[in-house]
């Protein structure tokens, strides 16, 4: 008996590139509605959602096209190729956004922390004196959505793993 295993590139680059392009949408529709610099539970929850959700049908997908196997590596890859791909087109969006369309989303941004403590206020202005501060922020964004997708993967991983029989 054969064993085929399919490549993950396929299905990285396809949900990877839906994923991003989504989150470059729905930022633009935050910024439109003037909803980028607040927060809300219920924002949260959707982009939570949103996250999860392709990251765990990518993974799904693959394991369906592979015959219903999968192995923990094989949902790592997949689901952190995803992730990657999806944080990368999502960060150049970001960039594009508040670098050329709307520069002063910044400062409407800082304002919002700057209202929340005084505390808060003294030591965001010591931080915000530095010019490469927000790419400071995208590159952590950066790092907590790949980690987000690590985790996310590794629990969709072991609960759809279904190994090849050996014999």
């Amino acid at each position: 008996m054969e064993e085929t295993t399919f490549s993950v590139k396929k299905y990285i680059l396809t949900y990877g590139i839906i994923l991003g392009v989504i989150w470059v949408i729905y930022g633009f529709f935050r910024h439109v509605t003037y909803n980028r610099a607040t927060s809300n539970w219920a924002f949260s929850i959707f982009e939570l959602s949103l996250h999860i959700g392709f990251l765990v049908y990518g993974i799904y997908k693959y394991k369906s096209d592979n015959n219903g196997f999968l192995t923990l590596l094989q949902a790592l890859k997949t689901g952190f190729g995803i992730a990657l791909i999806s944080t990368i087109i999502q960060t150049i969006g970001d960039i594009f956004l508040v670098k050329i369309i709307s520069p002063e989303i910044i400062h409407e941004i800082m304002n919002l922390v700057n209202q929340a403590t005084e505390q808060a206020s003294q030591e965001q202005s010591k931080i915000s004196s530095k010019d490469d501060n927000y790419f400071f922020n995208v590159s952590f964004g950066l790092i907590v959505n790949l980690v987000l997708g690590i985790v996310i993967s590794l629990f969709a991983g072991a609960i759809m793993q279904k190994n090849r029989n050996p014999f």
